[in-house]
């Protein structure tokens, strides 16, 4: 019997109104346990964008989630930071479905949120065996902030 990997909180949900910082928290989370999977912390373009905003580098991310004893105590640390900058996290997370409405079709088909067409599940059948060393490669190319 095989358990079904974790799953990060979905795009949409928000912790004090900023959009993606629980799914990051997760992830990080997820990683400190070595259930990462194929999932990137700091390697894709949206943990890009508001690590950068938030002033904080995927290990200094890592630290403050490994530090903290819940969402609201990593948002606090986050905030504590001198790298923080409230208006430009906000302005992001405001725009994030416009900046990033190609990928959350993806991510909700990926996670099971959204039902696939017979084309889109054609694609995900051929992509989910080498998903993982797909997002291994991702990791050694791209660098995280």
């Amino acid at each position: 019997m095989t358990t079904k990997p974790p799953i990060p909180r979905r795009w949409n949900v928000e912790l004090d109104g900023i959009r993606w910082l629980p799914r990051m928290i997760d992830k990080a989370r997820m990683r400190g346990r070595g259930e990462l999977g194929s999932y990137l912390l700091g390697h894709s373009p949206v943990d890009h964008g508001l690590l950068t905003r938030a002033g904080v580098s995927t290990e200094q991310f890592a630290g403050l989630v490994r530090a903290a004893a819940d969402d609201d105590a990593v948002l606090a640390a986050l905030r504590s930071r001198d790298g923080w900058d409230e208006a430009r996290v906000r302005r992001w997370s405001d725009r994030f479905t416009t900046s990033y409405r190609r990928y959350i079709p993806l991510w909700d088909l990926d996670e099971g949120y959204l039902r696939p067409n017979a084309l889109q599940a054609l694609g995900m059948a051929v992509f989910r065996p080498i998903e993982r060393s797909t997002m291994a490669l991702v990791r050694r190319v791209r660098r995280a902030p």
